[in-house]
């Protein structure tokens, strides 16, 4: 990758420190609120432990926890969600942080690599939790979602294709994370087409991850968060 990129990307980084750091700036309330009690929010949840206890018992899996991952776990907590679709669930380290919350939670974790496929299987045979697992990139679902969650790394499909997909998935209250948002150029294209979709309101930018909302009440706005 040329160093000029690198250095633009530095660059960028660093604007986005100055902008809307701890909520300061934001004027909706719903944004302001989300900021503050979810992407700043420090507490150590029990089932931060759970996770990591459980993975314990995985030695060769390797695993480091990160703010995505406890992200992850908030929003699922902080909106009660229910029903998840993965989207490149890899091994199933995120799909554990997704459903640690409550029992009651059904995930279908879409992995396109056998291999993967394969550790993520069984990461879940002991993990007490409604988890289904689909090798195919866009399996038929016939029902809304509350969370869509897509690692771009592990899921390499046609882009278009993936913008119609995710948005047939969404109701109102829905929200979709998009993890690798600034992967390549390509990627960078892909969430502006999603940020741009009719069906979107409320778009936070990460740098690296991405969150939409669909809740017509709110104005339609994109915000630029460190994170």
């Amino acid at each position: 990758m040329p160093k000029i990129f690198h250095l633009s990307k530095a660059g960028a980084r660093l604007l986005y420190k100055v902008r809307h750091h701890k909520g300061h700036g934001i004027h909706s309330p719903f944004v302001f609120n989300f900021i503050t009690k979810v992407i700043e929010e420090k507490t150590q949840y029990h089932a931060y432990d759970d996770v990591r206890n459980y993975l314990s018992h995985f030695p060769d899996l390797s695993f480091r926890e990160n703010k995505t991952h406890r992200l992850l776990l908030k929003i699922v907590n902080y909106f009660n969600i229910k029903k998840i679709v993965e989207l490149g669930g890899g091994t199933g380290i995120n799909t554990l942080y997704m459903t640690v919350t409550a029992s009651d939670i059904e995930c279908l974790s879409v992995e396109l690599s056998p291999l993967k496929f394969s550790k993520a299987q069984m990461l879940y045979n002991e993990w007490n939790r409604n988890i289904l697992q689909s090798n195919e990139p866009f399996p038929p679902i016939n029902e809304k979602k509350d969370c869509i969650f897509v690692d771009l790394k592990n899921y390499k499909v046609s882009h278009n294709e993936m913008v119609t997909y995710l948005m047939s998935l969404t109701h109102k209250d829905s929200v979709i994370i998009i993890d690798g948002i600034r992967t390549n150029r390509k990627l960078q294209t892909l969430w502006k087409m999603l940020v741009q979709q009719d069906d979107t309101v409320v778009s936070l930018d990460l740098f690296h991850l991405g969150i939409l909302f669909f809740d017509k009440k709110y104005y339609k706005r994109n915000y630029k968060l460190s994170f």
